[in-house]
């Protein structure tokens, strides 16, 4: 074994871990809001769903990567400081909530109204009957999409490099210019090769696990 590959390997492996950390952030803030967006769009108030409309718009309309960028060079012009990783996590848990909330209103949407008539006719009020009798059945319909949306969004933590984040994408490109400045090959090529191997490990399976949702799911 080169002994360039070890310590390549090594750092790689600490960017992956900091890359599936901020996924997870970033996947639990979109899912907590996505959720809540997502089932505020089918409101019966027209300028609530308005709102949540002109919200999914907007973060769907703009690239990940200029959300994530004003997230980081923003906040501290109001006052608020925060660290690669927070902003990073606050970025993409923007961009990914309005996907979220989109698949969230497409499963509740999909749900026959007359389920709900039988749920008010059972004396429900309007959120008992979204809570017990809609969610229950959309939540199938979720699953799938939703599990594809964080293998979007897995892919979508290699731009948290450009705000100064050493992930997987970040660690790679240190390792490159401290082989090159070393005076031997950067190994750019093999390095490279590595990121996208690691990255195919990772979301193929996530892949894999939509389309047997989907399968198993189907109604």
């Amino acid at each position: 074994m080169d002994n360039w590959l070890t310590p390549v390997l090594m750092y790689l492996a600490r960017g992956t871990s900091i890359t599936l950390w901020i996924s997870f952030l970033s996947l639990t803030f979109a899912t907590i809001v996505g959720l809540h967006v997502g089932s505020l769009s089918v409101s019966r108030y027209k300028i609530v769903a308005g709102f949540v409309r002109v919200y999914v718009e907007l973060f769907r309309g703009i690239p990940s990567l200029l959300i994530l960028l004003y997230v980081f060079f923003a906040l501290p012009h109001i006052g608020i400081e925060t660290s690669p990783t927070m902003a990073s996590m606050l970025g993409l848990g923007l961009w990914g909530s309005a996907n979220i909330a989109e698949v969230a209103r497409g499963a509740i949407s999909s749900i026959s109204r007359h389920q709900t008539v039988a749920g008010r006719a059972l004396g429900m009020n309007a959120f008992q009957t979204l809570v017990f009798v809609v969610l229950p059945q959309a939540l199938r319909r979720f699953l799938p999409p939703y599990v594809g949306q964080l293998t979007v969004l897995i892919q979508a933590s290699a731009l948290t490099s450009v705000v100064g984040v050493t992930d997987l994408l970040g660690s790679a490109k240190q390792m490159i210019e401290r082989l090159a400045y070393s005076g031997s090959s950067s190994h750019a090529v093999e390095i490279y090769m590595l990121v996208l191997i690691i990255f195919f490990v990772i979301c193929y399976p996530l892949t894999l696990l939509a389309e047997f949702l989907e399968r198993r799911m189907r109604v």
